[in-house]
């Protein structure tokens, strides 16, 4: 090597940046061709960057499905309610069926329906004090085989079915006959509630629930406003512009008044309640730029309903065959049709069952495809 030799000549200036370029587009090219691998529903290791963020404010009255459309979120997106979590809901259905009896038994004397059996009315005696019944809804509560047995004999009473088939009378909640006819299961020492009984208890929102959940792409957000009268001043001022409104209507209870209404000396039908709320929703400021998605909800206990409550003794207006479940859902439906060209609005609606998984992902996935439109329109990626 000869003695003035000082290494390999020092690249120019030109050569320098030329080579910077080279490795940023090579630095592209690999980002490009990148593809993350695919996520499951409810895959929780999401990045950020790759993310779209949505807001599903969740709307209506009281006692429409909207807690069961969260619980619905849960078991298909979520955790699927772990034993740890399905044990904390056995009190709430313990007391579900053991109210619903009562309410039974109360009734039968306000409407003054007698016991077709001996046996029945015996059995009604132990469920006129609730406060006795009490003692039953804990998880650890000692269980006695009679109150099975007492809860089955007055299942079988003509005189009680009468009343049950009356429930609008008197606020009897919309899932009673399947608690009472899983009496045996639920008063068992052992029992575990199943996703079915989660899905159909009831208890009333009496706050706002927010919940995330990271479905494909998306992220999403949901809160439920809660239905009662005391809950709903928090929905108009809480959120502005929310991606999408989804609201719930029971189509099961066109019979039925507003039992807040009636504490309060009012007395109102629980559609016409519904629609009050709808117009609301409609003409807020805030949101009129969310597309409002209208699902008309329990269109299975309505099927059963309608052949023995006629539509038209509720409502005068309502013209069609009595009995006659598509005639009757249609005009239903109309009600809001009616609202929403008042105010110019467009909405898209669906008719739902909420406790029925299958129809949930249906119906989820449908609501899924308005909330990505919305966003795209926004100025969102997808």
């Amino acid at each position: 090597m000869p003695e003035n030799y000082n290494g390999p000549p020092r690249p120019s200036f030109l050569q320098r940046a030329w080579g910077v370029v080279c490795s940023l587009v090579e630095y592209l090219r690999w980002c490009l061709a990148w593809q993350p691998p695919e996520a499951s529903l409810d895959d929780t290791t999401f990045d950020k960057c790759n993310t779209v963020e949505a807001r599903l404010l969740v709307l209506g009255a009281a006692d429409t499905g909207k807690s069961t459309f969260m619980k619905q979120m849960r078991y298909v997106f979520g955790d699927t309610f772990p034993v740890s979590e399905r044990r904390r809901h056995l009190p709430y259905i313990r007391q579900n069926l053991l109210e619903s009896v009562h309410k039974l038994v109360v009734a039968m004397d306000v409407l003054g329906v007698p016991y077709s059996t001996a046996a029945a009315q015996d059995a009604a005696e132990r469920f006129v004090d609730m406060t006795a019944l009490e003692a039953f809804f804990g998880d650890d509560s000692p269980m006695d085989l009679t109150l099975v047995e007492e809860t089955q004999t007055l299942w079988e009473d003509e005189g009680v079915q009468e009343v049950f088939r009356r429930g609008n009378e008197y606020h009897l909640m919309t899932n009673a006959d399947h608690f009472i006819t899983s009496a045996a299961r639920i008063l068992h020492y052992d029992y575990l509630p199943t996703i079915d009984d989660i899905l159909r208890m009831r208890y009333p929102t009496q706050c706002s629930v927010t919940t995330t959940y990271d479905v494909g792409e998306m992220r999403m957000t949901v809160h439920d406003m809660g239905g009662e009268r005391s809950a709903r001043g928090e929905w108009v001022g809480h959120f502005s512009r929310p991606t999408a409104i989804l609201f719930l209507a029971s189509l099961a209870e066109y019979d039925q008044q507003v039992e807040e209404a009636e504490r309060e000396g009012e007395i109102k039908n629980r559609v016409q309640e519904s629609l009050d709320i709808f117009d609301v929703v409609l003409k807020y400021p805030p949101f009129h730029n969310s597309p409002v998605i209208l699902l008309l909800n329990k269109s299975d206990i309505f099927k059963k309903k309608i052949i023995y409550h006629s539509l038209a003794h509720y409502f005068p207006q309502y013209d069609g065959p009595d009995g006659d479940e598509d005639k009757g859902r249609e005009f239903l439906s109309g009600l809001y049709e009616e609202l929403a060209a008042r105010h110019g609005r467009h909405y898209v609606s669906r008719f739902t069952e909420a406790t029925n998984t299958e129809n949930f992902n249906s119906i989820f996935s449908f609501v899924k495809n308005i909330v990505s439109r919305n966003i795209i329109s926004r100025g969102g990626l997808l």
